[in-house]
């Protein structure tokens, strides 16, 4: 029994559910336990994850328990109790994809406040489960899918950043490699990309096959060879919305499990690999990554300082709508992007240190439901 690897997931959405799922498909090596606040959804995801496993010969153990994160002695005790070497938190108050189920008037209104402003529906539900995993003692690795690249920075002034982040900068990580031995004429399984870039610059670029206003940092690599000099970048990145486009929304969240698990294997099965994470050791923004050791060391494009890395994420903070991430945790936001809520939802919010981030939390939900009513009220009146 000592060598069971232990991995929980803490939260039973879309997202958790997936990569437990996966996660479920392992080997006897692994107990995975899933930790959600619903019990019937909680139950009906753990016996499915299970009896899959057993369907295709697996023998990983499956198990499953109950918390609500704002319980925190609650959530504590159940970590302690299961011992993980693994954390991964699947929590967030609102995914990034429920607005693109608005009428499409609402979603494009919405859409244009891009994801820094809704920063407090991410950031407070990972405060809760930090600070449980600080009350249980736990020394797991905590991985976490909910906007690392700014929460991340957030909690690391309050000592509480989970180790790193999944999604974002690796999802388009495949299609770059795909475009590139296309574009190479070589081997996709011997090309390999370093892509720096932060959450706006992932999303941006599957859509509109550039970085936007902001920048980003790519190399390709052949065999171990730089030969980013051979290939023709923007052609590649055009390539993403085009040729290689790929589903979005709910359903795209394959891609996200799968950028999940990249990470999260590795760290289960104790190996090293190179792979590409948001938010490694509270950083602002993604980058490419060696696990090693359960560490993580990053690998970035030749030449490239870290100060150089932290600089174009940077450049895509600001993108996305926060103007700055300051040392005591306080977020100062960009006027436009809070305009698109003030206008849109009736929310504001200039500057907010971490102590206001549940109330501004709570608010922007209240908010958010109303304008999501009256948005979808009025689609069906125009039916």
């Amino acid at each position: 029994m000592n060598d069971i690897r232990r991995i929980m997931v803490l939260g039973a959405g879309d997202l958790g559910r997936r990569v437990f799922h996966e996660l479920a498909q392992g080997d006897r090596g692994r107990h995975v336990r899933l930790l959600g606040r619903d019990p019937e959804t909680t139950l009906r995801a753990a016996n499915s994850a299970g009896f899959c496993a057993l369907q295709r010969g697996h023998g990983a153990q499956v198990s499953h328990a109950l918390t609500d994160l704002t319980d925190t002695d609650r959530t504590a005790q159940e970590i302690a109790a299961f011992r993980p070497d693994v954390l991964f938190l699947a929590v967030s108050y609102q995914s990034w994809w429920q607005i693109s189920t608005l009428p499409e008037d609402a979603f494009k209104r919405l859409y244009a406040a891009n994801f820094g402003p809704w920063l407090p529906m991410h950031l407070v539900p990972v405060l809760h489960a930090m600070r449980a995993v600080r009350a249980a003692g736990s020394d797991a690795t905590v991985v976490n899918a909910a906007f690392p690249d700014a929460v991340h920075p957030v909690l690391a002034a309050a000592g509480l950043a989970p180790h790193i982040g999944i999604g974002n900068v690796a999802n388009n990580v495949p299609a770059l490699r795909t475009a590139a031995a296309r574009q190479l004429g070589l081997d996709v399984a011997d090309i390999d990309v370093r892509l720096v870039a932060h959450h706006y610059v992932s999303h941006r670029l599957s859509r509109h096959g550039d970085s936007g206003p902001a920048r980003m940092g790519l190399s390709v690599h052949y065999a171990g060879e730089d030969v980013t000099a051979k290939a023709d970048v923007p052609e590649l990145l055009r390539w993403l919305p085009a040729d290689y486009r790929r589903t979005g929304g709910l359903a795209g969240q394959t891609m996200t499990a799968a950028s999940a698990l990249s990470v999260l294997e590795p760290l289960v099965d104790g190996r090293d690999a190179h792979v590409h994470a948001p938010g490694p050791d509270g950083r602002v923004g993604g980058y490419p990554v060696a696990i090693e050791s359960g560490r993580f060391r990053l690998l970035l494009p030749d030449g490239m300082t870290e100060d150089e890395a932290v600089a174009i994420n940077l450049s895509g903070q600001r993108a996305d709508g926060i103007t700055e991430i300051r040392p005591d945790g306080t977020v100062v936001f960009e006027p436009a992007a809070m305009g698109v809520l003030t206008d849109a939802l009736g929310y504001a919010c200039e500057r907010m240190p971490l102590g206001e981030a549940e109330d501004r939390a709570r608010e922007i939900a209240e908010r958010y439901a109303h304008f999501r009513d009256r948005s979808c009220e009025r689609a069906e009146a125009l039916r």
